[in-house]
């Protein structure tokens, strides 16, 4: 049998999780039926779908607190190291939780409301989003996740906080290399020389893909791995 991956295996801790977690997708409904049934009741003429969407987004990128915030506990939750599954099976049972069930889950209750709000108010779909837009907003919220999804992985207790403490030091951090690197080697001036000369777009634009490409390497396919190291060191 294989260590590493087994079907069988895989399938057995998906369904387990899932019923594990019908709570927290019980949650989800209850939360979408409060949100529309408050704001009917105070705009009485609309559901407003799109802004359930920015709240939904922001439960997608949680999602990993909410759902596996106690597996590495002492006493409560799942014993992650006792799961008769191996790491990578793990992982990827914890994948397809927070990347594909909670998105399907949210979107569908999202569809939903748009179907209330055409039944009740003759309004179909209306969303006025180019497909750059789309492609923004759909690798900025599997970054999100992905963060949020290191931070699990990688904090026994406080995950959400210390993702976020985490997270300032990185940016100060950054923010102050970034300065020491534009006042050392004076790329300031070098920027505004560029700026002026006027350059083609056609000699950057190789630059600027290969930028995008790494881009969309590290978000959100690099944060993935780190979370699955991350879950490799909390089973040593």
């Amino acid at each position: 049998m294989n260590e590493t991956f087994n079907i069988q295996r895989l399938s057995r801790i998906v369904k387990a999780e899932t019923v594990a977690f019908r709570r927290h997708y019980l949650f989800y409904l209850i939360f979408a039926a409060a949100y529309a049934a408050s704001d009917i009741l105070i705009n009485r003429t609309s559901f407003h779908p799109n802004v359930f969407a920015g709240l939904g987004i922001f439960l997608m990128i949680i999602s990993p607190f909410m759902l596996y915030n106690d597996v590495f506990h002492k006493i409560k939750g799942v014993n992650y190291s006792m799961l008769p599954a191996s790491n990578f099976e793990k992982w990827i049972a914890f994948w397809f939780q927070n990347v594909i069930v909670v998105p399907l889950i949210i979107g569908t209750l999202w569809l939903i409301l748009w179907g209330l709000e055409f039944a009740l108010f003759g309004r179909s779909i209306d969303i006025h989003i180019g497909t750059n837009e789309w492609h923004a907003y759909f690798i900025g919220v599997l970054g999100g996740q992905a963060i949020a999804m290191i931070g699990t992985m990688s904090f026994r207790r406080l995950k959400w906080l210390k993702t976020l403490g985490a997270i300032f030091i990185l940016q100060v951090t950054f923010g102050l290399l970034t300065n020491l690197l534009v006042y050392q080697f004076d790329l300031k001036s070098f920027i505004m020389e560029v700026q002026m000369a006027n350059i083609e777009p056609s000699t950057t634009s190789w630059l600027i893909d290969y930028i995008k490409i790494v881009a969309h390497i590290i978000f959100p396919f690099g944060l993935w791995l780190v979370s699955f190291f991350k879950l490799q060191e909390q089973e040593l």
